[in-house]
């Protein structure tokens, strides 16, 4: 018959105890055929309960992204189906080439997203500007665009790795803060690196969620960008002379999407106003017919 030894370790003094459950059924504990350690784990996915370990670094004008040691669960390929996979590894970096913008803008904050690709059991790393706007609640499958490290990846809205795949699970593991001076030339490290898993960015990318009304500095007739990644909310006031018909026109990614007008008036100035909603990475210009704008706020 085996016997079973348990052996501690002269290079500790800690005290490890085994404990019983609160239970009136019977149980076996039974070891494995083979040499090894055994790790014990709680019933709850690991992938969930913690914070991924990813990290992010600049130089010659590129920006690197790697991550430590995963375990993480994926979903099926198949839709239809809620068969769990865990695979565990460590992926290679992923370098976005020095010139690829990932639809970034000169001197605006951006935030990338970090995902953990299951190429049929080995993770791979892809990156996405969050501003793009894609669904990312890890509840669908996901395409991928090669970087192809010649400076063309330029997309908000195309999720990149260093292979193109198709239709693959992934799980959101990080992101990342950034704000470079020139679009594509990666010489500023990044402001913030956030490890999580999860479905992370499913309640994020949602209007109001975190957002908060503020002023800031807009002008008449110039284009603005929301990089936020999720829809920002505007609202604007202005107002006409006496006896003018005026209003007010905005445009969203190039196209007439609003139009607020006031009445003509001959005992004093009126007000214009009017609010609008700008989509996840569209740009927006307000023009005006005679009028002034007096107030411009947005939750953002």
């Amino acid at each position: 018959m085996s016997s079973v030894a348990i052996s501690g370790n002269a290079g500790g003094t800690g005290i490890l105890t085994i404990t019983s459950p609160n239970t009136s059924s019977n149980y076996t504990l039974t070891l494995p055929t083979a040499s090894g350690t055994v790790a014990l784990t709680s019933n709850i996915p690991s992938a969930t309960i913690q914070i991924q370990p990813i990290s992010a670094s600049v130089a010659a004008s590129a920006l690197t992204i790697s991550a430590s040691a995963l375990n993480l669960d994926f979903r099926s390929t198949t839709l239809g189906s809620g068969t769990v996979t865990t695979v565990s590894g460590t992926p290679a970096n992923l370098v976005i080439s020095s010139g690829s913008t990932l639809g970034t803008v000169n001197a605006t904050a951006s935030r990338i997203v970090v995902l953990a690709l299951n190429n049929a059991g080995t993770i791979e790393l892809a990156a996405v500007n969050i501003s793009g706007g894609n669904q990312l609640d890890e509840t669908n499958l996901i395409s991928t665009t090669a970087e192809g490290g010649a400076g063309a990846a330029d997309s908000a809205n195309v999720i990149y790795s260093t292979t193109a795949r198709t239709s693959v699970a992934y799980r959101v593991i990080g992101y990342i803060e950034s704000t470079q001076a020139t679009a594509g030339t990666w010489a500023t490290a990044p402001s913030t690196i956030q490890g999580y898993g999860g479905q992370a960015l499913n309640a994020m990318s949602s209007l109001g969620y975190g957002q908060t009304y503020s002023a800031p500095t807009r002008a008449l007739t110039t284009t603005y960008y929301n990089t936020t990644g999720k829809p920002i909310t505007c609202v604007i006031v202005g107002s006409s002379g006496v006896g003018n018909f005026g209003s007010l026109s905005v445009s969203i990614n190039g196209a007439t999407a609003f139009i607020f007008a006031q009445s003509q008036n001959s005992s004093g100035t009126v007000a214009c106003s009017g609010t609008f909603i700008v989509p996840a990475n569209a740009s927006y210009i307000v023009t005006a017919n005679n009028i002034a704008l007096g107030s411009w706020n947005e939750l953002r």
